[in-house]
């Protein structure tokens, strides 16, 4: 049974300290996001059975890999802008990827392509 190894022996390999995605839901007591990423040895049988999937040897490449979506809440750090431009569509209009009082709109979306000015963005974006 090598497809389940460990579930069919009721054992698991040598300590590792590799990072597993948390599917639960439930944060980890360091961390107040659901995105997380675990090394507590408590991964599930499946994910012990293919670990070049599941398993990575930093928080970062496990939070890359699973949480890309949420990839500073899975780090446990916060975005930062870049101060580049990007279009707010539901603003229509170029606004900064920053914190804070306009031009500011907010920390861009990994999907949002960015400008190096407003001029630029409006140019390329807006129609």
């Amino acid at each position: 049974y090598d497809w389940d190894y460990y579930g069919c022996t009721g054992t698991k390999p040598p300590s590792s300290g590799d990072y597993y995605p948390n599917w639960t839901g439930a944060a980890s007591s360091s961390s107040s996001s659901s995105s997380s990423c675990l090394n507590d040895e408590k991964m599930p049988t499946y994910m012990l059975n293919s670990p070049t999937w599941y398993l990575s040897s930093t928080l970062k490449g496990c939070c890359e890999k699973h949480f890309n979506f949420d990839f500073h809440n899975c780090m446990g750090t916060e975005a930062q802008g870049t101060n580049k431009w990007y279009v707010k569509y539901d603003a229509y209009t170029c606004v900064q990827d920053c914190v804070g009082a306009p031009p500011c709109g907010g920390i861009a979306e990994s999907w949002d392509e960015v400008f190096g000015d407003k001029k630029e963005c409006c140019d390329e974006k807006m129609w």
